[in-house]
């Protein structure tokens, strides 16, 4: 694959490629000066005015492939035009992609033949910028190229261009971008966020052409069938697995959306604030109701009404807001702070944890609870769905090159080095799940973009799954078996915690447990003043035994030494 640089990709002009043709014949238009009039692929290619000349190292021709006469007609252009634009630069690279149809018309046709080469095309050429020549070919190609732009079918970069014949100018570029200005729900999903809760994994859409797990599927066909009731919908998964953009994708396929509040709809990250502060955010107040009340406030509830609340991080909200809220959504009323009447909010709510459900039973009330998991989603961990990750890659490094601030051939790299990182994702476990993509990302565009020692991709690579990879050091031993403690009380997977490389020390995490256990019975016995007996069913002199990790010897006197 070229280095770098555009690529083109274009159906060929049967009539008008390479050159321009006199009507129902085949003898070439010219210029005063003999020379034949370029036809669209080559105006675009090589014309003097157009702003791609000299910058499209790499061309993709896409064509109908048979045996008709219409077809042989396409077949002379297209070795024509190939011929042509090799005579231009020596060297340029030509890939062909044959289409086999009958029917240059069929919209639905072209439809399917594009929406599976174009993601073809987009892993070929992974973060170059495809130029999609929408001028040559059928009325009906030329229709499908503009929809497939228009409604997110073709992901990012690209631009979709037009070319005008020399006699259609009339003083226009030859070249110009082909944009319509279509409201798609594609356009909205990636403009869309929550109010309050924002992060780099938020900017990655589900693309659900992309998917490749039937767990995905099956979420996300679920996701579509609660979307359309007003029924609370809780949604589980670690850090990093997404949720928030889940919430977004649920309310834009749901009834319960106000349209002037796409690009920031009402949600609280409920771990932000005090109880205090977030029943103000969540129910407003009336000027006065306390000393910072200046002027009177609607709070998140109003801005809800006819749309959807969505409250993250819901295990940290307090027992009296949880009481507050289930009034809330019962009753559809509510009242701000230092307001005697009522205000009415016919919300939809949906909300989010990162907590497993043994944790969540603790923290809230279960009436609470049951109201707002009603209906429940879990969104996997990547480990799960290792399938999604060539695409998900993909999508996290194009974001974090733009996040970043870096041009797209600081942070370019080649396919065997996209492949290597997808193969090492796999293999690991993933703690943060989309965190961890973008910790890969940033730390392999750091060292490319280096102004004073910029490693090679293949060195970037290495730096940036360094300390990916690496297991857990001496010192940070006692973490590990306090974390797997922990984990084993909130019954999670110990897949986090165990990265490769990793090794437990079970014979360790067995002693200090015990020595623990050991040391709080006989503390307990000492200050209740009842024997070990009765806190739990092994004597005193085992737990003495038990209570020191290290296993010190006792001298022969009886005494610990």
């Amino acid at each position: 694959m070229s280095a770098g640089g555009p690529v083109l990709v274009s159906w060929v002009a049967q009539k008008n490629d390479p050159y321009e043709r006199k009507d129902r014949s085949d003898e070439y238009l010219r210029e005063p000066d003999g020379q034949p009039i370029l036809g669209p692929t080559l105006a675009l290619f090589c014309d003097d005015d157009s702003p791609f000349k000299g910058k499209i190292h790499e061309v993709v021709l896409l064509h109908r492939e048979g045996s008709d006469e219409k077809i042989a007609l396409e077949r002379r252009a297209l070795d024509e035009t190939r011929q042509a634009l090799l005579e231009r630069r020596p060297g340029l690279r030509i890939s062909l992609e044959p289409w086999r149809a009958e029917d240059p018309t069929d919209h639905k046709a072209i439809f399917e033949f594009l929406r599976g080469k174009v993601p073809e095309l987009r892993q070929r050429f992974r973060d170059r910028e495809l130029v999609i020549h929408a001028t040559p070919g059928t009325p009906s190609m030329q229709t499908i190229w503009v929809l497939m732009a228009e409604t997110g079918f073709i992901d990012q970069p690209f631009q979709l261009v037009k070319s005008y014949r020399k006699h259609e100018r009339n003083g226009q570029p030859t070249v110009v971008p082909l944009q319509v200005g279509i409201e798609s729900f594609y356009k909205v999903y990636m403009t869309s966020r929550p109010a309050e809760v924002t992060s780099d994994e938020g900017s990655i859409p589900w693309d659900l052409k992309q998917f490749r797990s039937e767990q995905f599927r099956k979420l996300f066909t679920e996701a579509r069938r609660f979307a359309q009731l007003k029924v609370p919908v809780l949604i589980l998964g670690e850090r990093g697995t997404g949720k928030t953009k889940l919430a977004s994708w649920i309310r834009l396929h749901s009834p319960y959306r106000s349209l002037e509040h796409d690009t920031r709809w009402p949600s609280v990250a409920c771990g932000q604030y005090s109880p205090e502060t977030m029943r103000a955010e969540l129910f407003g107040y009336r000027k006065g109701a306390f000393t910072d009340a200046r002027e009177d406030r609607d709070g998140l509830l109003a801005e809800a009404d006819k749309d959807t609340l969505f409250l993250d991080e819901i295990g940290d909200i307090s027992k009296d807001l949880q009481r507050l809220l289930i009034r809330a959504l019962e009753e559809k009323q509510y009242l701000r702070l230092g307001d005697t009447r009522p205000k009415k909010s016919d919300f939809r709510l949906l909300t989010a944890t990162n907590l497993p459900p043994t944790a969540l039973r603790e923290r809230l009330d279960a009436d609470f609870l049951d109201r707002i998991g009603l209906l429940r989603l879990r969104l996997p961990p990547l480990r799960e769905v290792p399938e999604e990750l060539l695409w998900l890659w993909d999508a996290t490094y194009q974001v974090a090159t733009r996040r970043s601030g870096a041009t797209p051939s600081q942070a370019r790299l080649g396919a065997s080095h996209h492949d290597q990182i997808i193969k090492t994702l796999r293999r690991h476990p993933l703690p943060g799940n989309l965190r961890d993509l973008f910790s890969v990302a940033y730390r392999l565009i750091a060292a490319r973009c280096d102004a004073y020692e910029p490693l090679s991709p293949g060195d970037a690579m290495e730096y940036a799954l360094e300390e990916f990879e690496a297991g857990s050091s001496p010192t940070e031993e006692a973490a590990l078996l306090r974390d797997v403690a922990q984990a084993f009380a909130l019954s999670q997977p110990l897949d986090p915690l165990l990265r490769p490389g990793t090794r437990l020390p079970t014979r360790k995490l067995n002693k200090e447990l015990m020595a623990f256990v050991a040391r709080e019975l006989r503390r307990l016995s000492s200050v209740r003043g009842v024997p070990i007996g009765e806190l739990c069913d092994v004597t005193d002199r085992t737990l003495r035994e038990r209570k020191d990790p290290a296993g010190r010897k006792k001298s022969s006197d009886g005494a610990e030494g």
